[in-house]
């Protein structure tokens, strides 16, 4: 069963150190793997844009020649 006493002053305090600490953590954690993957994600957009590009360009000069 749930306890419902009143959680004095210290325990939020501590408990609100603690989700900030985890806060911390896992933006730490996301940081470092986005750094790892970096070069990888701009790669992979920069090849979606250069294929979206030239399928662009090959509809647009096949409706143009009609």
């Amino acid at each position: 069963m749930a306890d419902d006493t009143p959680r004095t002053l210290a325990q939020r305090f501590f408990r609100t150190c603690l989700f900030i600490l985890g806060g911390i953590l896992a933006l730490w954690l996301a940081l470092e793997l986005l750094a790892q993957l970096w070069g990888w994600l701009l790669l992979t957009a920069g090849v979606a844009a250069f294929i979206w590009a030239v399928v662009w360009f090959i509809r647009w000069r096949r409706d143009r020649q009609w």
